[in-house]
């Protein structure tokens, strides 16, 4: 999911600090023992897209988890605001990076190949697709 955020516009925020360093051990370590299980059997603790945005006249790129859990567990959708907050939004000089991380590079082991794979597949369907 691809989102541009040219005139964000953050009440009682203002510019917000994005990670830029040691992403994926930070991605690795929110939300530990939180998750929702799908019906695959594999635990979902975080859906990440991607978008991108201008900050002092330079185009970056952002990612941030689009799901999040209440107290009781249960799945509810995170907006780019609510990830602010949070402190869970990822810069990226490189829009090729972020499309990455937001696809799973963060991830490690068996889920990270099966997460790539699955990037790549997505990848060459859309360039049959032009």
């Amino acid at each position: 999911m691809v989102l541009t955020f040219q005139s964000l516009i953050l009440d009682n925020i203002g510019m917000p600090d994005y990670i830029k360093k040691k992403r994926k051990k930070h991605a690795r370590s929110i939300r530990k023992g939180l998750g929702n299980v799908t019906k695959d059997g594999k635990t979902e603790t975080h859906k990440m897209e991607w978008g991108e945005e201008t900050k002092k006249g330079k185009k970056i790129y952002t990612v941030n988890p689009s799901i999040t859990f209440d107290k009781k567990g249960k799945v509810k959708p995170q907006s780019y605001k609510e990830a602010i907050e949070a402190g869970e939004v990822y810069e990226f000089k490189k829009r090729k990076q972020a499309e990455r991380f937001a696809a799973g590079s963060w991830k490690k082991g068996k889920d990270k190949r099966e997460a790539m794979k699955e990037y790549r597949k997505s990848k060459k369907r859309k360039r049959k697709l032009k």
